[in-house]
């Protein structure tokens, strides 16, 4: 009777072993929790554009009801860190904040540096800067000029390296000695004046360490570069648009994707450029065994039309 205890016990033992077990196995049948960011977002224009979808860029009807709304990188891998089941999209860049997110393979191509550079990964998009056309304060138009030009130095491309941005980086390129002579705003210590800076979230840590490196270049104490990053929709908006005399207007914004240059964004000549590439990655939680998208994938999920609904549709 002794060893016939011991034997149901451990029998016992283990079907709450694999019932415990059970709580935390992937169930392919449940529903795909997908997320995506607001209308504004350059990470969503590039997203959707890249994936062959690009009317959804900016119109909600055209993705399934599910979608939950987040409002920039951060809020969406805290969202797929959460859910089992969810997936979204972010930049490379933030890619190793948080590991209960896991990147997906894009095409057979993992998303890396390395495979952006040599154009193997095709799930990428630009970082851009706008700046204003004309200057109330004409000191405030040539320190924005000066720093557009030391964005473009080694030292500048160095930390938009540093920050994850993807460039290459030549010897033929400028030092900022070679060049700030052009520039002579820069040496005058009685400068006392605020820059106000925005656009992008996912380039807001980038452009806060370049602003943060060019300030110490600067003669005066007083240059204050204040940043509010609100979405790329707001870089031309409160540059050269709409908002550009209000007060939420910018002296420099920048874009997570490129600016149209037709219909609302018919940016001045000479006011805008590219800083680098970015990648953007498909993500799931790390409990989810689904490790290698398509396009046509991410269609059949995101769109209305689209027949991916659950995961066993796409985890075999």
């Amino acid at each position: 009777m002794k060893k016939r205890f011991i034997a149901v016990s451990i029998l016992a033992l283990g079907v709450l072993t694999l019932a415990s077990c059970g709580n935390t196995t992937f169930d392919t049948t449940n529903a795909i929790k997908l997320y995506s960011r607001d209308d504004k977002s350059g990470t969503r224009d590039g997203f959707f554009t890249k994936i062959g979808y690009e009317d959804a860029k900016s119109d909600n009807s055209l993705l399934k009801s599910t979608v939950s709304i987040v409002a920039n990188n951060g809020a969406m891998i805290t969202s797929v860190a959460n859910d089992p089941y969810g997936i979204g999209y972010i930049s490379l860049s933030t890619l190793e904040s948080n590991d209960k997110i896991k990147g997906l393979k894009y095409e057979g191509i993992a998303p890396s540096e390395a495979n952006v550079l040599s154009g193997d990964y095709q799930l990428t998009r630009n970082f851009n800067y706008i700046i204003r056309s004309e200057y109330a304060d004409s000191k405030v138009g040539d320190i924005v000029k000066a720093f557009v030009a030391y964005m473009n130095t080694r030292e500048g491309k160095t930390i938009m390296q540093n920050e994850a941005g993807i460039l290459t980086i030549s010897n033929t390129d400028p030092s900022w000695n070679d060049i700030k002579a052009n520039y002579p705003i820069v040496n005058d210590a009685t400068l006392s004046l605020q820059v106000k800076v925005g656009g992008s979230t996912s380039v807001s840590g980038m452009s806060e360490a370049l602003t943060d490196a060019f300030t110490g270049l600067l003669a005066s104490d007083n240059v204050t570069f204040n940043h509010n990053h609100t979405g790329s929709g707001d870089a031309y908006k409160n540059t050269q648009g709409s908002g550009k005399d209000s007060a939420t207007s910018l002296d420099i914004g920048f874009l997570s994707r490129e600016i149209e240059l037709t219909g609302d964004e018919k940016a001045a000549a000479n006011t805008y450029g590219k800083m680098c590439t970015d990648a953007i990655v498909a993500v799931v939680n790390v409990a989810n065994p689904y490790s290698d998208t398509t396009a046509k994938d991410l269609v059949s999920m995101y769109s209305v039309t689209g027949a991916g609904k659950v995961w066993s549709d796409f985890v075999k």
